[in-house]
């Protein structure tokens, strides 16, 4: 989920979510479940770096893309886990780097697979990404698996 969508969805509820340094609060916290507060708690690193400008359109692309293998992994169904077969049956290369990809995430401390890997990821997480969306992207438009 996007951070903008995030921020957006929780001041529509009367809860902003604000910025204090890096801290992230909630206002009016009474306005929402718990469970919203455990999807802000979830997504922290994305919002905070949303609401600092530094997260762009292009940074959601990369890491939105990377959810989605990873889902598909999960076995969750989406409307793309065909493409994303197809592409990661021909492009073993790729294949390898999600694979590291989510042997760093483990790295990291993501160890319940449930939980989105906002908050594990690193420069590394981050350059793996970038990595593995250019082959998909490559795949997905042209058909063909990136040399």
């Amino acid at each position: 989920m996007h951070p903008k969508q995030i921020c957006a969805d929780f001041a529509s509820m009367g809860s902003p979510l604000v910025l204090d340094g890096d801290d992230l609060y909630i206002e009016h916290l009474e306005n929402i479940y718990p469970e919203l507060e455990e999807l802000v708690k979830s997504y922290k690193s994305r919002i905070v770096a949303y609401l600092k400008g530094e997260y762009s359109d292009n940074d959601h692309n990369v890491k939105q893309t990377v959810d989605k293998i990873i889902n598909f992994y999960l076995g969750i169904e989406q409307d793309m886990n065909g493409k994303i077969n197809d592409w990661l049956n021909h492009d073993g290369e790729a294949t390898k780097m999600v694979m590291e990809l989510t042997i760093e995430l483990s790295y990291n401390g993501w160890n319940k697979v449930s939980e989105p890997t906002c908050n594990y990821e690193n420069k590394v997480i981050d350059k793996l990404s970038k990595e593995i969306f250019e082959r998909a992207m490559v795949y997905f438009k042209n058909g063909v698996v990136m040399g």
